[in-house]
């Protein structure tokens, strides 16, 4: 969910909206409504992101490097600059924010007619009973369809929820990049971290030429490796030590996840014969703003973090990062004063608060009403809704912001934080 609701959305999430008890999404009818939509109709190559954590920071350096990339001159004249689509998930203060050109989000005109678009074809594709096109899905192939009309030579494609059970995986990736995976989404990707792992993996094809992946668990290294041979492609890891354009300054864990994403931009380009330049590269990396994605705002109350974090391990780098940020503004870093936080009982609530023992001050939050935080509750008592907490927690001046995407949407618009524009294209 984000924070604010646009009329547009309502076809993205209609058959959602509109499924029966225990009905699932289906991937045939995404294929058979995108068909409709025309989203395989010269579809430029594609680089698909998968992961538990950080899918967003590399999905979206990953396109501003590309998009820093020289096609070959043709028959018109002097190279140009690579023009990339990108479709994310989920949004952040608007939904139209899943589907951007150049890094610009949608504009909201174009938003209303691609969604006129969506409702048309899903009228056409009578439902087989296979199950309800997702929001996610939808977006996916909507996003798909509307940056090739717009001439995208490359589309970077995030997943929603998992690899092979995802839209995404309907489309055949050239490469594929990995970020971290951890167990997580048990009920559809399977009870372990194995099942994850391999579900993450199934956007793997025969068309796939790289998969890049940051440094795994041992288990999921063994079946990151076993992919790549049984497909015989290249394997590149990337690790904290991985030489990158990326700034020197961002944050541990979001600079492993933007490497990922740089190197496999790299290779995508590599294989289509494009030229690209380690300063075009760095010089595109630096427009980056990826917000929510432990980033820092020095606010006139004081410097304020936001975090997605959803896992102990996320959360433990999340709070690392802040008490790094503390140190060199000069705060105590023994006391790490306010947290407001945000973990429904469908995440490990126990183990991520666990990880806010430093703070002072912790103040739970809800941004999902049909979700349970029964724990959270139990560890903190009342939870407040996100607005009335977010007031609380920043009056106090410094604080970290953590939690689920939904409630960093509204702490995004609390705050009045831009969110249109993901980077900037180079000229020329």
């Amino acid at each position: 969910m984000t924070a604010q609701h646009l009329p547009a959305d309502d076809a993205f999430f209609a058959e959602w909206a509109a499924k029966a008890p225990g009905q699932r999404r289906s991937l045939g009818r995404a294929r058979a409504v995108g068909a409709e939509l025309g989203t395989w109709d010269g579809t430029p190559p594609v680089l698909a992101v998968v992961g538990s954590k950080g899918k967003g920071t590399t999905a979206i350096h990953a396109a501003a490097a590309l998009s820093a990339a020289l096609l070959p001159r043709g028959a018109a004249g002097a190279p140009r600059r690579a023009r990339v689509g990108l479709v994310t998930s989920p949004g952040l203060r608007v939904n139209r924010e899943r589907m951007r050109f150049d890094g610009a989000a949608i504009s909201p005109g174009e938003y209303d007619a691609e969604a006129a678009r969506l409702d048309a074809a899903r009228g056409v594709v009578v439902p087989d009973g296979s199950g309800y096109l997702s929001p996610t899905g939808a977006y996916t192939i909507t996003g798909a369809a509307w940056a090739a009309r717009r001439g995208a030579d490359a589309l970077v494609l995030e997943e929603g929820l998992g690899g092979r059970s995802d839209e995404v995986s309907l489309f055949d990736a050239r490469v594929v990049a990995v970020t971290k995976v951890f167990y997580e989404h048990g009920d559809v990707l399977g009870p372990t971290l194995d099942d994850v792992a391999r579900d993450l993996l199934g956007v793997v094809g025969h068309g796939t030429r790289t998969i890049v992946t940051v440094e795994q668990d041992p288990d999921v290294t063994a079946l990151v490796e076993e992919t790549a041979a049984k497909f015989d492609m290249e394997l590149v890891t990337v690790g904290a030590g991985s030489v990158s354009c990326a700034p020197a300054g961002l944050p541990p864990l979001t600079r492993l996840n933007a490497t990922a994403g740089e190197a496999a931009a790299r290779s995508l380009a590599a294989g289509l014969g494009w030229s690209l330049g380690d300063a075009d590269v760095a010089a595109a990396l630096r427009t980056v703003r990826v917000p929510g994605r432990m980033s820092r705002l020095p606010t006139p109350g004081g410097p304020v973090m936001l975090d997605g974090a959803i896992s102990p391990e996320g959360v433990r780098a999340t709070v690392a990062a802040w008490r790094a940020w503390r140190a060199e503004l000069g705060y105590d870093t023994a006391d790490l004063g306010t947290v407001v936080a945000s973990f429904p009982d469908t995440k490990d609530a126990e183990a991520c608060f666990a990880e806010l023992r430093d703070f002072s001050r912790v103040i739970p939050s809800r941004a999902d009403d049909y979700l349970s935080f029964a724990r959270s509750e139990a560890l903190h008592g009342d939870v407040l809704p996100a607005r009335e907490a977010l007031s609380r927690g920043l009056a106090d001046g410094a604080c970290l912001v953590v939690g689920t995407q939904s409630f960093l949407a509204i702490a995004l618009d609390v705050l009045d934080v831009p969110t249109t524009r993901a980077y900037e294209p180079l000229d020329g």
